[in-house]
């Protein structure tokens, strides 16, 4: 896998289109830009999608969900027209509105994909982004009978509502699926265990591929405090890493038996020490590393890749990318993957704009 060092800043200028080799820097030049490119008539809307697929879960988050959907500038006068769809999940512990609130280096996904449109590097396409913050925080988009079956909902409720709702090329061919930390882990992981519904994955510093980082005593501090919470209510003082172990087990490890978490855990307190707990531990192995090696059919039919950060506070990550690139390598599985300069979401806005959103342009088809 190359190793790319992106610019420290961005282009600012106003490069002209000679070919192929002059898309990223195309879509850098425009990252810089603040308003709307005059032909802009894209809009992004909140709707409220129904979620049955959530209906039982324990935690007591409604059986429903918020949804912003960006449509592009030519989907209110060209009505007859059909188009690609993007799924974008975000990460733990944020919301459907992250590519649009400015918290990522004041991204708004409308002016970016306009701005990409009038330059030239990408088409239109449609983007939803559900809101999939619950009470745990994030649900990592796995079936849980704690968090909810999510994902059933991403899989059948919101792809079947947006065919319903917009005009979408109604094939896995035009579906893509993308996210960033833990919407990176649910993209490759939604991705990999359902082909005939995604044709193309972007997983942007996808975390918390090896459960086994999870079982080293650089993480003794956040199962202490795991262990210290006995309510919702101390969920939510609890530190963010706590917050993340616990999450992650009411779907490898959910209890029915011990409410009101519904958790069990793979590793015990011994001490200054973690002690596995062998038969909880192995069902936290059944993670994409595991996975990855027995899903070579359903890998193949993908259009695949994945990056991450040399600087990134989660040191697996980059680790782990590289690991990915290696078994998908060694599959013979076409990809592409990424190390650059940079730390977990410092870059999201560059990443999104300069990558992302070319990606998913060459990948998915049209009518």
């Amino acid at each position: 896998m190359a190793e790319h060092i992106l610019p420290k800043t961005i282009c600012r200028g106003k490069p002209r289109l000679t070919g192929v080799l002059a898309l990223a820097a195309l879509a850098a030049a425009c990252v810089s830009l603040t308003g709307p490119v005059a032909f802009a008539q894209a809009v992004t809307r909140i709707d409220t999608v129904p979620a049955p697929s959530l209906a039982a879960n324990l935690l007591g988050d409604p059986a429903w969900r918020q949804v912003s959907v960006y449509l592009p500038p030519s989907y209110a006068t060209h009505q007859q027209r059909r188009y690609p769809v993007v799924y974008w999940l975000h990460g733990f512990a944020s919301a459907d509105r992250e590519l649009i609130s400015g918290i990522r280096q004041d991204l708004n996904i409308r002016l970016a994909m306009d701005s990409l449109l009038a330059a030239g590097a990408a088409r239109e396409m449609i983007i939803v982004m559900p809101n999939a913050r619950n009470a745990f925080e994030g649900s990592f988009y796995a079936n849980s009978p704690v968090t909810g079956r999510w994902e059933d909902f991403i899989v059948r409720d919101l792809v079947s509502w947006v065919d319903r709702r917009f005009r979408t090329v109604r094939a896995r061919s035009a579906r893509g699926i993308a996210g960033s930390s833990m919407g990176g882990f649910g993209a490759l992981r939604v991705a990999l265990r359902n082909p005939d519904t995604f044709s193309a994955v972007y997983a942007m510093s996808p975390c918390c591929l090896d459960s086994e980082v999870f079982f080293e005593r650089s993480w003794l501090a956040a199962w202490r405090g795991a262990a210290a919470v006995k309510t919702l209510e101390d969920f939510q003082r609890a530190p963010f890493r706590s917050q993340l172990v616990i999450a992650r087990s009411a779907f490898y490890s959910p209890d029915t038996a011990r409410p009101p978490l519904y958790v069990a855990f793979p590793v015990e307190l011994d001490g200054d020490s973690l002690r596995l707990v062998p038969a909880v531990a192995a069902l936290w192995r059944e993670d994409p590393m595991a996975l990855i090696p027995r899903s070579a059919p359903a890998l193949r039919r993908l259009a695949i890749a994945l990056d991450a950060g040399a600087q990134d506070g989660f040191p697996d990550i980059p680790r782990n990318v590289r690991t990915v690139d290696s078994l998908l390598t060694a599959l013979g599985i076409a990809h592409e993957a990424e190390i650059y300069q940079g730390g977990h979401v410092d870059k999201v806005r560059e990443r999104i704009v300069t990558k992302v959103l070319p990606f998913f342009s060459r990948a998915l088809s049209s009518p």
